[in-house]
């Protein structure tokens, strides 16, 4: 729900995020409510010994981690 503002609220009236930190009209993706799997973002990947990922490349050019 929105309200007078712009700003998204939820059934009690209680701003949820305000109409400035919307994306082109919608809340950033990361919600309470939401599913978020943080491995998914962070990838499998063996770090050299400076503790940066070392990355692999597909034959295509496309960059994959440990599990493609």
């Amino acid at each position: 729900m929105i309200d007078e503002k712009g700003n998204i609220i939820d059934v009690n009236n209680k701003q949820l995020w305000k109409m400035t930190d919307l994306k082109s009209g919608e809340f950033p993706k990361i919600f309470p409510f939401t599913k978020f799997n943080i491995q998914r973002v962070q990838g499998d990947f063996e770090m050299n010994p400076s503790g940066n990922p070392m990355l692999k490349k597909r034959a295509d050019g496309k960059l994959v981690d440990n599990q493609g």
